[in-house]
């Protein structure tokens, strides 16, 4: 492993924090404050936090590589936080099966083709819509980035293996005020 390159790359790229691992709720904090730390006071914490949060959660409860920590199972993912002079971008990646993926594409491009309003008006419904016992949360992460970004969003499917393909979805926030 060469960490030089791997320091270089980060700095090239503004990688202001990253990690690689099992997600817990103790590391997600610990993340959080980095998070909080870096951008102080910015009027765009609120936004950029919770679309951390949302994205981390996704890997928490949805990635389809598992760890167990103080025996509970955890997902295993990728997040990283990258700061331009222009804009903010929140990156997670986390393996999904293939018989997911078809399932994600639609779901995602259908929220990014909503105006606000509808994605506000969607929102509202999922909260009212019963949740089913095993579900872990109401179908809200997706739609709560794609609020808080505009649907500014992309994604990609890499094939990891035969079962497997690695989802990778960037988030960027613009620091614009008058379009954040």
């Amino acid at each position: 492993m060469d960490l030089l390159n791997i320091y270089k790359l980060m700095k090239e790229k503004n990688i202001v924090f990253s990690f690689k691992g099992a997600l817990s709720q103790e590391i997600l904090v610990e993340m959080g404050n980095q998070l909080k730390s870096h951008l102080g006071l910015s009027n765009k914490l609120k936004k950029i936090f919770s679309v951390f949060i949302e994205l981390a959660q996704n890997i928490m409860h949805y990635s389809d590589e598992k760890e167990f920590i103080a025996g509970s199972e955890k997902g295993v993912g990728i997040v990283l936080f990258t700061e331009t002079e222009d804009y903010f971008k929140v990156i997670s990646g986390n393996l999904v099966e293939n018989s997911k993926v078809d399932f994600l594409k639609n779901r995602l491009e259908f929220l990014k083709s909503l105006p606000y309003e509808e994605l506000k008006n969607l929102y509202t419904e999922q909260i009212r819509n019963r949740r089913e016992s095993n579900s872990k949360g109401a179908g809200l992460g997706f739609i709560e980035i794609c609020r808080k970004s505009g649907s500014n969003i992309d994604y990609k499917f890499y094939p990891f293996n035969e079962k497997l393909y690695f989802f990778s979805l960037v988030v960027k926030i613009s620091k614009d005020v008058q379009n954040g």
